[in-house]
């Protein structure tokens, strides 16, 4: 479960976090791709607190022929841990989180800050 509570308040403007994740057994591809431009995407749009999600859909390893430990990566600007926190709390929101969370396995979520 998603939680950004215990992520460090001293930040810079513009942090981001990182989501790596894979698919749930019996989720597609090709569904989960539709779901992220019909759902995920304009839900994101609609928030004050985070912007431009980035999605991308990975490979393999490079220079191995080893496919990645994760099949999607996103990375997405915010304002603050504080104000996502504040706007996740939302019930909509917490609608989103159970539903994101019945199609992605093994989820990661790293708060990273722009050092160059």
């Amino acid at each position: 479960t998603y939680s950004i509570e215990s992520i460090n308040q001293n930040h810079s403007n513009k942090d981001r976090i990182i989501a790596m994740y894979n698919l749930a057994k019996g989720q597609t591809q090709t569904a989960f791709e539709e779901w992220l431009k019909a759902v995920d995407i304009p839900a994101y749009a609609s928030m004050t607190s985070m912007s431009n999600p980035a999605y991308y859909r990975t490979s393999t390893l490079l220079g191995e022929q080893v496919k990645a430990p994760f099949k999607y990566v996103v990375i997405i600007e915010i304002e603050s841990p504080t104000e996502v926190e504040k706007e996740m709390a939302a019930p909509t929101w917490k609608d989103f989180i159970t539903d994101i969370e019945s199609r992605i396995v093994d989820a990661h979520y790293i708060l990273a800050e722009k050092i160059a």
